[in-house]
């Protein structure tokens, strides 16, 4: 079977200098998207809690509208503790194309025409420590990927975020687990590929699909 190709980024923060910003996030996407990919992921922090304003929750959906109407790519992604304490997300649309979790809960998501399954969760709270991710379904076949923007085993941050760690995310059988909330491109295992994006940076994965 053809393997299913991600675009997977994180942590755009919008609203702060710090962060590469928007002309960053289309570039990088014009580029990575010349090689067919079949879906886009994003990692959680779209916003930024301390400096994103309504101007940025308008580029923010703007953004997701690039990647589904003008790129016609299927989008999954979760909430950051950055969105949530942004204070913004209760205004944030519902957009045809783009699949997140709705509840509080880990959550799996079937894109159309997509042979995967995506097992992801929101952060509701900032910080968030609940111990959820003890409950990320585990699987025996391929086509499964985790998105989750946590920490592994508070050894990259110290802000608490759906604590997990780098055993259990192994023992799930996922053919890849996609993290936000670390800044810096972290690979805590490569095959299958389980690591932080980091900001600014866009990877790009090939992963098997469901038999």
């Amino acid at each position: 079977m053809t393997a299913v190709r991600l675009v997977v980024f994180a942590d755009l923060h919008l609203g702060t200098k710090k962060a590469p910003g928007l002309r960053w996030a289309y570039e990088a996407l014009s580029e990575a998207t010349r090689r067919s990919p079949d879906v886009v992921v994003f990692a959680g922090d779209l916003l930024d809690k301390k400096k994103a304003v309504e101007a940025d929750l308008a580029d923010g959906v703007a953004l997701f509208r690039h990647i589904t109407e003008d790129l016609n790519l299927p989008l999954v992604h979760v909430w950051g503790n950055h969105d949530v304490g942004s204070g913004l997300l209760p205004r944030f649309p519902d957009l045809p194309g783009v699949h997140r979790p709705s509840g509080e809960g880990i959550e799996e998501i079937r894109v159309p025409g997509i042979p995967l399954v995506f097992h992801a969760v929101n952060v509701i709270r900032d910080p968030d420590p609940r111990d959820l991710l003890e409950n990320l379904p585990r699987v025996e076949e391929p086509g499964h990927i985790g998105i989750l923007h946590s920490e592994v085993e508070g050894q990259y941050t110290k802000n608490p975020c759906l604590p997990t760690t780098l055993e259990h995310l192994l023992s799930r059988g996922y053919g890849a687990c996609l993290l936000g909330h670390v800044h810096t491109p972290v690979v805590l295992n490569e095959d299958p590929w389980i690591g932080w994006v980091g900001m600014g940076k866009m990877l790009e994965l090939q992963v098997p699909p469901l038999p």
